[in-house]
């Protein structure tokens, strides 16, 4: 959490001069170059960063004034905090506001799925996925262990769409290298047949966001045509190199 936080102070620096942005900037030599090209780098980089920062945005003041009289003169004797308990406030403010956002976001979800369940041939399973079959098949259905291959598309809630294989052809990949909610989802698909997934939070990403794509606590929903089912191989297992761009599920 302290990377993150780190980040997007630096990037509220990038962008809190804007009386700079105006300026016809000159660059004379080399290092005028380099330092200005430094200073793209870091903004551009850093951009994603500052949507992650959970809570209130920074207050500007506040972060200038100790910046400020750090650079200035390198004495921290009067700040108002030491540099030793910045740490330990930074996180404790950082916990907080992403518990505040995960009940905030727990309740919305939580009234989507309860409303969404109600749907006319909508399933839910044991763990909270939920599921439509949209077209149903005539083959096998996969097994945990198996390499599958589908096409899909999945976007949030809203309908943003953030992953999809139309226009650059199927995925494969391992059944047991993905999300919770399309390792249980695909399992109960058989090959031919399309599904609709709503996936909860717990059983995709958490309280991870996926760059700016997914954010944190999302609902991901899914429409997935299982094409084939193949056995992975050790080599495989070991090291899979999937295809598909939506990226693969990771224990914390």
């Amino acid at each position: 959490m302290k990377k993150i936080f780190s980040a997007a102070i630096l990037l509220t620096l990038v962008t809190a001069m804007p009386a700079n942005a105006a300026k016809k900037t000159i660059l004379k030599t080399p290092l005028d170059s380099a330092s200005y090209a430094l200073g793209v780098n870091v903004g551009m980089g850093l951009q994603n960063q500052l949507g992650t920062l959970p809570g209130d945005p920074v207050k500007m003041d506040l972060f200038l004034e100790a910046l400020s009289s750090y650079l200035q003169t390198g004495d921290t004797t009067n700040m108002a905090i030491k540099p030793s308990k910045t740490p330990v406030i930074i996180n404790n403010y950082l916990q907080k506001a992403q518990a505040d956002q995960f009940k905030k976001d727990k309740a919305r979800n939580d009234a989507f799925l309860a409303k969404n369940a109600t749907q006319p041939g909508v399933h839910v399973t044991k763990s909270g996925l939920q599921y439509m079959m949209l077209q149903n098949g005539t083959g096998d259905t996969p097994a945990v262990t198996d390499k599958v291959k589908v096409n899909y598309t999945g976007t949030l809630t809203n309908g943003k769409v953030f992953d999809s294989t139309t226009g650059r052809g199927p995925a494969e990949f391992e059944l047991n290298k993905v999300i919770p909610g399309w390792t249980e989802g695909l399992q109960l698909m058989n090959i031919g047949s399309k599904y609709r997934f709503w996936i909860p939070a717990e059983l995709g990403y958490g309280s991870r966001a996926m760059g700016n794509s997914i954010p944190a606590n999302s609902i991901l929903v899914f429409d997935v045509e299982l094409l084939d089912i193949g056995k992975a191989t050790a080599q495989q297992s070991e090291a899979p190199k999937a295809k598909y761009t939506f990226p693969a599920y990771q224990k914390k």
